[in-house]
């Protein structure tokens, strides 16, 4: 399938997304992370989902190095749920282990805030969960 691409490397990232059966893929890149950056890349993810009508997402993060800390990540979720996003089951594939507890806060407070979202160390896992968890 054609992915359909967003060139934002002016805004420091990559983002890539390509409709699959029964949810979006959404793949973003890039060097350096931040709170601008996360939120930006979010935003226009939100966007897409909202301009597809998409009700499942899978996030696949390739940022290389730290990602934002958890007090920023959290940040970010509140920023975020009033978005297209919080109406959505959200899996959130993160390859980076030491980026995955940052992760799981978040998910920790999306859920609090009535958000469907997972952080995953495994993409299969995080499609399997978007796809047939509870």
């Amino acid at each position: 399938m054609k992915m359909d691409s967003d060139p934002s490397t002016e805004a420091g990232f990559i983002l890539q997304f390509e409709p699959r059966p029964g949810y979006l893929f959404a793949e973003v890149t890039g060097s350096r992370s931040s709170v601008a950056i996360t939120l930006a890349y979010w935003q226009k993810i939100a966007a897409e989902c909202a301009r597809t009508n998409v009700r499942k997402l899978l996030v696949v993060d390739h940022f290389r190095g730290n990602a934002v800390t958890k007090d920023e990540m959290i940040q970010c979720v509140h920023a975020l749920r009033d978005s297209a996003l919080a109406k959505l089951r959200i899996a959130f594939y993160e390859p980076e282990a030491e980026n995955l507890s940052v992760l799981q806060h978040a998910e920790l407070e999306a859920l609090d805030l009535g958000i469907d979202f997972r952080a995953f160390a495994s993409q299969r896992e995080a499609e399997i969960w978007l796809r047939h968890g509870s």
